[in-house]
This record gives structure tokens, sequence and C-alpha cells, in this order.
């Protein structure tokens, strides 16, 4: 993957972020209130030199989850793009099915399992998001 030349790029930054998903549906999202902006968002990171998506999700999953997953753990959901901050950023989404009840969340005040909507009232980009859900669920129809 060439970094930089995806679908309406250049980008500012690149971004590996993933979408723990219980049995219940819910999806694990991070409360970042009062640490830092958006108020809610998904657990993932900024892409470092010479590392692929994948490998930053992983990363960042260790760093931020402190879970060790693998890329046969993960289901790609695709890219989004956003403008936050006047800068261009690229998403590259992941899913991540697990049974899980907690995490050790290491960012943030912490994380939650929420329902689609309940997600979509917390977060910025709700037109984005909307884009994402559906998503999520043509996966889990498959």
């Amino acid at each position: 993957m060439h970094i930089g030349k995806e679908i309406g790029g250049p980008f500012d930054a690149h971004k590996a972020l993933i979408l723990p998903l219980n049995p219940e549906g819910k999806i694990y999202i991070q409360d970042r209130r009062g640490h830092k902006k958006p108020d809610w968002g998904y657990f993932g990171g900024g892409m470092e030199k010479d590392e692929t998506p994948v490998e930053t999700v992983i990363r960042e999953s260790c760093e931020e989850l402190t879970i060790e997953i693998s890329e046969n753990d993960l289901q790609y959901l695709g890219i989004s793009e956003t403008d936050w901050d006047g800068k261009k950023i690229i998403r590259y989404m992941y899913l991540y099915q697990t049974d899980r009840k907690e995490f050790d969340v290491r960012e943030g005040k912490g994380g939650h399992w929420l329902t689609l909507p309940e997600i979509r009232e917390r977060l910025d980009d709700k037109d984005r998001f909307d884009e994402v859900a559906l998503r999520i669920q043509e996966v889990l129809r498959k």
C-alpha cells in the first residue's frame, strides 16, 4: 500500500483503528472526556514510518488496550476519511470480534461497551459513523 496516494489523498495523517465487538453486538469505544478531543472515539492511533495499517492497529491495541492480537483476529472494514482541526486524516478501520468483558485501558478515562445508536449519539462524526456501522453490519451478515 502506498501511503499518501489513497482515495482523496494526500493526507496529513494516517491512523489505524480497532473496533472491538462483543457477542451482544456492542462496540468498545474510548472515553476521552477531560483528556483530549474528541471526547469519544475509537482505539488506535497514528501510523509510524514504514508501518502498515495492520501493524499499527496491532501495536496500538497492545499499547492502549493491553491485548495481544494478530492479523487473523481482525476483519478489515475499509477506510474512513475525516477532517479534524484543519487536517485531512485517513483512518483504516478494523473489526475485532471478542468475548472479552473488559480491557485494561491505558489511555483516556477508559472504555465502554455501547450499542451502535449509543455510539452515534456520542461521536462527533455522526455521518461517517453511519458508514462505519453499515460496514460492520455487512461483515456480520457474511
